[in-house]
Formats: structure tokens, sequence, C-alpha cells
């Protein structure tokens, strides 16, 4: 296993320093997937003994595929969101608590790992972070599923090693694991229940509604409220007003979070997203399809009926040029702008937590690109 290698956007100015003598202080993400080494090793050593080598070396190389690589937006929050509490309080956070709130951090990436592995083999994708999908590599195939399975154990191998020796703040963090873990599930089932039993395209099921319950369970919990959460719990803010909060503030960076992946999985480059967007041929229930919905004229809704889940490049480009008509783009747009507003003025409210650490989470996701 080896640390990804990845240019950050001050690399410029850390090789000017080192190579003025002066140290390079590690970027967050440096920093956080500096360990990545250890934890392998920590979970190679926390298997059964007298398995076959094989089998310890195909687990240590898909560790090494699925969970390194990507922003890593989920673990770092973890550590940044519990060393922001400490500094609120003027306190300095120990050296072995900043390493239990990156072995937290860690586990929220080998739970992703877990969901991005079946998440890719349910919807038939091909790329997954510019490299193609787990189950997609030669030898792997349907294996993947159990691989998804035990991606997600490598998470309890990891806490039970790292946490236990703190009994009240393992069983805590373990529940909010396994509370998200249940309810990112159940974001899945939404999702892949939207269409009909028969498998039919059937648009009475794209509303709204439905739609923000799959944001909701599939996304804002476990990429938002969970780092977020984590990091208050391992700072010993549980208040219920404090999570009440960080809830409400999560469920809307994370809805339009989801928001604007789908509008990139329609428009955004395959180079710079990392993946090729299918949304349109998997008869996804996206933002751009349940807004199209409800514009659309009768003669529009027929368009969609007849060309929408097919996997048929010019049918496709159908669907995509109906989305131009209805200016699906621009509304985006506004719409971004409002959220970002909208989400400021709850941010500016919050109180028991730093307002930096959502402020933080939405710097980074406002108008990205991938």
């Amino acid at each position: 296993c080896h640390t990804p290698k990845r240019q950050g956007p001050n690399m410029s100015k850390r090789k000017a320093e080192e190579q003025n003598g002066s140290p390079a202080k590690k970027t967050s993400l440096e920093d956080f997937t500096s360990v990545f080494d250890g934890l392998v090793q920590d979970i190679i050593s926390g298997l059964p003994t007298g398995l076959p080598s094989e089998t310890y070396s195909y687990i240590k190389k898909m560790c090494d595929y699925t969970c390194a690589g990507g922003k890593m937006t989920r673990g770092i929050t973890v550590e940044a969101t519990y060393e922001a509490v400490l500094k609120s309080k003027g306190e300095t956070p120990t050296n072995d608590a900043v390493f239990q709130a990156k072995i937290v951090g860690w586990c929220i990436e080998w739970m992703q790992a877990c969901f991005l592995v079946l998440d890719d083999i349910m919807d038939d994708s091909s790329v997954r972070r510019g490299q193609p999908c787990w189950y997609k590599v030669p030898g792997v195939g349907k294996m993947a599923i159990n691989d998804g399975l035990i991606l997600e154990s490598c998470m309890w191998i990891l806490l039970k090693k790292h946490l236990k020796t703190d009994p009240a703040m393992y069983i805590a963090i373990t529940e909010l694991l396994q509370e998200v873990s249940l309810k990112t599930q159940l974001g899945q089932l939404l999702d892949m229940t939207t269409e009909a039993p028969d498998g039919s395209l059937d648009f009475t099921r794209f509303t709204t509604e439905r739609y923000n319950s799959i944001v909701t369970y599939k996304t804002a919990f476990y990429s938002f409220y969970l780092p977020v959460a984590a990091g208050l719990t391992l700072a010993g803010v549980t208040g219920a007003k404090e999570l009440e909060q960080t809830e409400e503030i999560c469920m809307r960076l994370g809805q339009y979070f989801q928001i604007q992946d789908d509008v990139l999985d329609c428009y955004g480059s395959p180079e710079v997203i990392g993946k090729v967007g299918t949304d349109i041929q998997d008869k996804k229930c996206s933002w751009l399809c349940v807004q199209a919905l409800s514009k659309c004229t009768v003669a529009q809704r027929e368009v969609m009926q007849d060309n929408y889940g097919q996997h048929d490049e010019a049918k496709v480009a159908t669907i995509k040029k109906l989305f131009a008509d209805l200016k699906l783009l621009p509304m985006f747009e506004e719409y971004e702008v409002q959220s970002y507003t909208e989400l400021k003025a709850l941010i500016e409210k919050v109180e028991g937590v730093p307002q930096i650490v959502f402020d933080s989470l939405l710097a980074k996701i406002y108008k990205r690109s991938k």
C-alpha cells in the first residue's frame, strides 16, 4: 500500500520553502494520509492468523485501491472539527487525541469505500476517481460484493484497536457510525427503488419529496453530519441543541452537495470529476430530471418518456438538449447562489459549535468543479 501522491494548492510555495531550508508545513490532506500505511497494517494484523498469504495481499491491495485517493473531505473534517472546538475553548489537543481523530476520520473513509464499491456495481459504473471501478479490475468481478463487506469490517477493526481503551467514547462513536451507516443504506434503497418494481420508467415516482429523501439519507448524513458529529463527540460536545443545529446545517449542505453532483454528472468533464456520468442512462431520480418534469410541456414529457433511462448516446443527447431548452443550468446557478446565502445566514446563528466548522465545509463545496 502507498499513500496517494497529490499536488496540493500550495505545492509550489512548499517546494520553495524546502529549497530555502525552511521546514514545509504539511497540508491537511498530506497530514491525514500520512497515517494510511500504518492503518492498513493494523487491519492486516487484526485479521485472523493462518489465512493464505494471498488473502492478506488481496485485502491490502483492495484497501489501497479503494480507500486511497479522493479529496478525503469527510475524514479530514473529523480532526478539523475536533481541533476547532478545542481552539474555541483555548485548549491545545494532545498528539494522541489528534491521532484518535484521524482514526475516526479514516473509519469514515473506509465506510465511504464500502459504499462506493457496492454503489458502482449497482449502477454498472465503469470509472471511479479516474480509474476503473474496483469490480472492473481484472480478477475482481463479483467478488467486489464481498469486498465491500470486508471494507466495512476494516472500519470496525480500526475502531476496536484504537478506541476501545476509552469504553464510553468507543460506544458513542460506534453507535454514531452504525446509525449513519443504516441511514445511508436506506438512502440507497430509496434511490434504487425509485423506478417501478417492474423496471419500467414511471415518472410519477420522480417527485421532489422523493428526491429530498434520497439526498438526505444517501448523502447528507454520512458526508456531512457524520464527520462533524464525530468531531464534536470526540471533543465532548454532545448536547441536543448543538447536534440539532449541526444536523440542520449538514442536511442543507448535503442537499446542495448532491444537487451539484447531479449537475456535474450531466455537465462535468470526466477528466475533471473522475468518473463518467450515467444518471440519464440509469434512470436516476436526479435534480435535473425532477426539475425538468416540473417545468416541461406535455410534448416535452413525451420526449423524456421516450428517451430517458436508455443506454443510447443519441437519446442521452436528446435529454441533454431538453435540459438546455428548459434552461436548467441557469436555474441551478441561481439555486447555488441562493443556497450559499441561506447557509451563511444559518451558520451565523450557530451557538456552541465554532462557525468555522461549517464555513470551511461550505467554502470547499461552493461552485466546485469536481
